[in-house]
């Protein structure tokens, strides 16, 4: 029983340094660029399911300008946090956590942006997305005719 109650105070002492860590604190510049924050928020919804090691973005990854709310689960073992880097957003992120759900709303423009697991070597092993905004169609941007035949 003793070593139980030690193994639970060391899993949430690394839980919470983990959660406490990776955040940058530098200001940003005043130009009325995009948004982020984080927590709930009035985007539209979209689910992030994280696992070791995948993100998938219900929907796809084309997606519309606008503001969303990313309600971000993760279905791994492993600790996991999702960040955003693209055209006029200061790297918002989710905490890194180990179950649940976790909520990130962000303003999005016309361009690409980079879906990401920050956790040292998650990247690297496949938690990695790109992601369309305002791309102008769901077809990958290939419009050939497909009347050639093919026999």
């Amino acid at each position: 029983m003793r070593t139980f109650r030690l193994a639970a105070a060391l899993a949430a002492l690394t839980f919470a340094l983990a959660a406490c860590g990776g955040g940058s604190s530098t200001p940003t510049p005043a130009s009325g660029g995009g948004s982020s924050s984080g927590g709930a928020g009035n985007g539209t919804p979209v689910d992030v399911t994280l696992a070791d090691f995948s993100i998938d973005i219900a929907g796809g990854t084309n997606l519309e300008p606008g503001t969303y709310t990313f309600n971000v689960t993760n279905n791994g073992p492993s600790a996991h946090n999702l960040k955003i880097e693209g055209p006029g957003l200061d790297e918002p992120a989710t905490p890194t956590f180990t179950s649940g759900t976790q909520s990130l709303t962000v303003t999005l423009k016309s361009g690409s942006y980079e879906f990401f697991c920050s956790v040292p070597g998650h990247k690297e092993a496949g938690m990695d997305v790109d992601v369309t905004v305002g791309g102008g169609g769901a077809g990958g941007g290939s419009t050939e005719d497909s009347s050639g035949g093919g026999g």
